[in-house]
């Protein structure tokens, strides 16, 4: 008897314990699954008020270039081309030239001859003159003759070099990797020295143009890192050249900013983040991280178990596409930037990086 009533026991408490397992079974089986968000991190980081100014995307050089020679134009670059250096953009009829080069080469056989000619003399007329039979002014004649014609073969080689140089400049090249913006002549038009042909720039070096308010003096400097952006992208690149001098209507100054060539087109238009404010050391988050309700601004961070935790924010100082926050923020952990709008404390959440992936996933 005993031994029934011991394993009727045991299978009571075997049910129940079966009981136990299976309620807490569906208990996690009605658990949310874990919320895809995008995360970033809260960053320590020096933090200053930001003046944003206009700026203009330009060709460090930007050149007309013109003729150094007269003639017709037999040949020019298209618009749109590319052409290295040293490579021809215009090309001008050298006929005229190529004739004048060969009455030059003419010129010199014909000084050449004289000079043999007059320092054969030369020598007849110095024996002669050692024995006395001839005269003294005879013998300078022929010397003066000579130097004449030295001079006059001289003057010849000149003239051919000269012709040969502007041979080489009625092929008008590019005197650094040109791009070819405008077309000031056409092929078939006569062009005269110094006339304007066509305007290029150089692609590969380019920066950007800004007027500044002159109240960013103090808090920028050679070499600072500054955020340059336009609506499809957004570089850190360092100020090149400072010009601190300010018109005396706007009270703006000048600014060169050095920017990578393919960042953004020649001509366009972009901003930039300037400081006018000293620094302060402070904690920043992206702007995309915020909740606002109507009881306050609030984020979301991750603990080491990936569980959200809510975070009570005040904001402070806007940095291009940060901002800075004040609150129990920890700097270590990162931030939910996508996907907190539907987020609840304590919510278990896996991120992905890639903005992308959860765009389209969502």
């Amino acid at each position: 008897m005993k031994a029934t009533t011991s394993t009727l026991a045991l299978s009571l408490f075997t049910l129940f314990a079966s009981c136990v397992s299976l309620s807490a079974q569906a208990q996690d089986s009605n658990q949310p699954p874990p919320v895809l968000v995008q995360i970033d991190e809260a960053r320590e980081q020096a933090i200053s008020q930001l003046t944003w100014v206009p700026g203009t995307v330009l060709s460090v050089i930007d050149a007309n270039l013109a003729s150094e020679v007269d003639g017709r134009i037999t040949w020019m670059a298209d618009v749109g081309d590319v052409v290295k250096a040293g490579e021809p953009l215009v090309k001008v009829d050298d006929t005229r030239l190529s004739i004048t080069r060969n009455q030059n080469a003419s010129n010199i056989a014909r000084w050449q001859s004289q000079v043999e000619l007059f320092t054969k003399r030369l020598a007849r007329y110095k024996n002669l003159q050692a024995s006395q039979n001839t005269s003294r002014g005879e013998l300078e004649e022929v010397e003066a003759d000579l130097e004449n014609a030295k001079q006059e073969l001289a003057q010849a080689k000149l003239d051919l070099e000269f012709t040969e140089y502007q041979i080489a400049q009625s092929s008008i090249r590019a005197p650094f990797t040109a791009l070819v913006v405008e077309r000031l002549q056409s092929p078939g038009e006569y062009t005269g020295v110094g006339q304007t042909l066509l305007r290029v720039v150089n692609p590969d070096s380019v920066e950007v143009q800004v007027r500044a308010p002159l109240n960013v003096l103090p808090y920028i400097a050679n070499g600072m890192s500054v955020s340059v952006h336009n609506n499809v992208n957004q570089v850190e690149e360092s100020i090149r050249a400072i010009v601190p001098v300010g018109n005396s209507t706007s009270r703006m100054m000048e600014l060169r900013i050095a920017i990578n060539p393919g960042d953004f087109p020649i001509g366009s238009a972009v901003r930039v983040a300037l400081p006018s404010s000293d620094t302060h050391d402070g904690v920043t988050i992206p702007r995309d991280a915020l909740v606002l309700r109507k009881s306050g601004t609030f984020i979301y961070q991750l603990n080491e178990n990936n569980e959200a935790e809510q975070v009570k924010v005040t904001t402070g100082v806007g940095m291009g596409d940060r901002i800075e926050v004040f609150g129990d923020v920890n700097p270590k952990r990162s931030v939910v930037v996508r996907g907190a709008e539907r987020l609840r404390a304590g919510q278990k959440v896996r991120y992905n990086n890639e903005r992308e992936s959860l765009t389209a996933k969502n």
